[in-house]
């Protein structure tokens, strides 16, 4: 994973955080390493597999070291159980065999994407339907949506985030038999058409919401596995708001942005002359977080006070990781409130709603006119 990531808050004085800022992508290499560079990430299936496990440990960073050494024979198990179980490892071995046999054939690694009415999207996916060696000629064109792994290639190749395998590739000890993750054109279980639907197929929030959620019974990656499954959450996160950027981008006519491009904001820009103003990519109020959004909001809290005047009361309301709600709902002894955030937030927005009901009530400070209120670390009213 590429992302530029934050641990200056990590310095023991708070529950461990995993922030990332910019922008988060996933890429993959070549099946062997250049000459005199050291095997890493997926070359460790196939390149000098005789010590393996030490190539593993030695391949971490100083800033991905754990704390305490690690131990080779947790991680010689943990190989064993991707060769048994993996998809993705048992073509990476095949590959390993096949190269041995044939050192100077020339093949590729095709991880299978997604397609339009693909019935994969609903069914368990046999090996052969997630990955396949391609040997012989071939056209990088004919695999656009696929995941293409050469022999040796000094390049990088970015993942998209709508590849089935988008997940699976970067957290095989979280899906560790190669389950395929979202993708594009999932029709929504039991859902009748009718014209009052606005949407039919499934978006990418509502399928990582969906697979958040506790689900008794059930392992679940992105809440049983601590900072890693966090780290994960994070990940999914970013894959929503790349994937309703790349909407934007693309669909600027659509939203209606030539009545945000006008004058006004050429000359708050500096623009003189008409050539200076070039074509401007805007993000619209409605995408969240963003500044249109944020100004947006301001006038309207502003706007409420010019009506009913200056507010009477600046509440705040903080989250306590300890309070007992939290801690009896946590899903296994021993977990930590930092490895169950989905409980902490869904706890905190049940005491929020109480107190705002408390407040508008009007029965402690009296009938409440209006009022605004914000959720940036703690809750603002």
């Amino acid at each position: 994973m590429g992302a530029q990531v934050d641990r200056s808050m990590n310095d023991g004085h708070g529950p461990p955080i995993f922030k990332v800022c910019g922008q988060v992508h996933h890429r993959i290499g070549s099946l062997l390493p250049m000459t005199n560079e050291p095997p890493k990430f997926l070359q460790l299936y196939v390149y000098d597999t005789a010590h393996e496990v030490n190539n593993r440990i030695q391949s971490l960073s100083s800033t991905d070291a754990p704390a305490s050494p690690i131990r080779p024979e947790i991680v010689h198990e943990l190989l064993k159980m991707l060769d048994e179980h993996n998809p993705f490892a048992k073509k990476f071995r095949l590959a390993r065999e096949r190269l041995n046999e044939h050192t100077n054939e020339e093949f590729i690694i095709r991880i299978v994407g997604a397609r339009e009415g693909d019935p994969v999207q609903y069914n368990m996916p046999t090996t052969d339907d997630l990955a396949m060696l391609v040997i012989g000629d071939f056209s990088l064109d004919t695999f656009k949506r696929d995941i293409i792994i050469e022999t040796r290639n000094s390049e990088l190749r970015r993942i998209s985030s709508l590849h089935p395998a988008y997940m699976a590739l970067q957290y095989p000890l979280l899906f560790p038999y190669g389950e395929r993750g979202f993708q594009v054109g999932v029709v929504y279980s039991g859902l009748e058409a009718r014209e009052t639907n606005s949407r039919t197929h499934m978006t990418m929030q509502d399928y990582y919401c969906y697979q958040f959620h506790y689900k008794s019974g059930q392992p679940n990656p992105f809440l049983s596995y601590g900072t890693l499954s966090n780290q994960a959450k994070v990940d999914a996160r970013a894959c929503i708001d790349e994937n309703r950027l790349t909407y934007i981008l693309h669909n600027q006519d659509r939203l209606r942005i030539e009545n945000l491009q006008g004058i006004s904001d050429a000359v708050s820009r500096g623009c003189i002359n008409g050539d200076e103003m070039g074509k401007t990519i805007v993000l619209p109020a409605s995408h969240i977080g963003g500044r249109r959004y944020m100004i947006q909001n301001y006038h309207d809290s502003i706007a409420i006070c010019r009506v009913h005047g200056p507010p009477d009361f600046f509440i705040t309301f903080t989250c306590n990781a300890k309070w007992p709600e939290i801690v009896e709902s946590l899903y296994h002894s021993g977990q930590k409130t930092s490895d169950a955030p989905d409980i902490a937030v869904r706890i905190f927005h049940m005491k929020l709603e109480e107190l705002l009901q408390d407040i508008k009530s009007g029965n402690i400070f009296g009938p409440c006119k209006a009022g605004a209120d914000t959720v940036l670390p703690c809750f603002h009213d």
